[in-house]
C-alpha cells in the first residue's frame, strides 16, 4: 500500500511536525495570532467607530436623516483615513531591513506592536477625527510588522545550523520544513478572525458604544507585544 507523501515525508511525519510544535514556534504563533486579532479590530470597525463615535451619526436611523447622513459621512471619513495605513505600510517596509540592522529584530518586532498600541489608546482616549487619522499610520507599521517580522523569524530559524541543532531532539522523527512553519505562521490570520468574530460583537452590543473597538485592538496589540517579549530571535545572521 503506497504511503502518502506530503513536501516528501509520510503524512503521518507532517501532521506530527505541525501538532507537536516546538516552543519557539508557539511563542511566534501566540504572538501573531494577538497581532492579527488586533489588526482585524480595526480593519473590520474602524469605519463604523468613526460614523458612531467621531460623527455621532445612527446606522439604522432612516436614509436621509440627519443621523444617518453624519453617520455615512463619518464612515467615508474613516475610508479615507484607512488609505494612510496603506502608505504607512509602504514606507515602512521599506525600512524595515535597516531598522533589524541597527537595532535588532526583537527591538523592530516589538515596538511596531507597541506604535500600534499607542495609537489605538490615542483613539479611544480621544475620539478625534484627526487623532483618528494619526492612528491610522499607526496601523500600517503594524501591518508591515505582521507581514514581514514572523517570515523574517522563521527564515532565521531554519538558517541557522547552531538554532535547528539547539531545538531538535536526538533521535526525533519530526523534522521542521520551512514551507510547513511560514503555512502555521500564516494561519494565524484566519484564527484570529475567527476567535474575533465570537466576541467582538457581543462586546459592543453589550456595552453599547463603539469605543470598544479601539480597546479592544491596543489590548490585543499590547498582548502581542509582550508575547513578542518572549520570542527567540537569531540575530547573528
Amino acid at each position: 500500500m503506497a504511503t502518502m507523501m506530503v513536501q516528501g515525508k509520510p503524512v503521518k511525519t507532517f501532521l506530527k511536525s505541525i501538532i507537536f510544535m516546538p516552543k519557539y514556534m508557539w511563542l511566534l504563533c501566540i504572538t501573531n495570532l494577538f497581532c492579527w486579532m488586533s489588526l482585524t479590530t480595526y480593519s473590520l470597525y474602524f469605519t463604523d467607530f468613526v460614523g458612531q463615535r467621531i460623527y455621532k451619526g445612527e446606522p439604522k436611523s432612516l436614509r436621509g436623516s440627519a443621523a444617518r447622513n453624519l453617520y455615512d459621512e463619518g464612515v467615508r471619513m474613516g475610508s479615507l483615513a484607512m488609505i494612510l495605513y496603506s502608505v504607512s505600510s509602504t514606507i515602512y517596509s521599506y525600512f524595515i531591513p535597516s531598522l533589524i540592522n541597527r537595532l535588532g529584530t526583537k527591538t523592530v518586532y516589538v515596538c511596531g506592536q507597541l506604535v500600534y498600541t499607542v495609537g489605538m489608546m490615542s483613539l479611544a482616549a480621544t475620539s478625534n477625527l484627526v487623532v483618528s487619522f494619526i492612528a491610522s499610520l499607526t496601523t500600517g507599521v503594524m501591518y508591515s510588522t505582521l507581514f514581514t517580522m514572523p517570515y523574517i523569524l522563521v527564515a532565521k530559524y531554519h538558517s541557522d545550523p547552531e538554532f535547528s541543532s539547539k531545538h531538535i531532539k536526538k533521535g526525533s522523527s519530526v523534522q521542521r520544513g520551512v514551507g510547513t512553519d511560514i503555512a502555521i505562521v500564516s494561519s494565524m490570520v484566519f484564527a484570529g478572525q475567527f476567535i474575533l468574530s465570537l466576541f467582538v460583537g457581543a462586546i459592543i452590543s453589550a456595552v453599547g458604544s463603539t469605543i470598544v473597538i479601539p480597546i479592544t485592538a491596543a489590548l490585543l496589540s499590547f498582548c502581542g507585544a509582550l508575547s513578542a517579549l518572549a520570542v527567540e530571535y537569531v540575530d547573528a545572521l
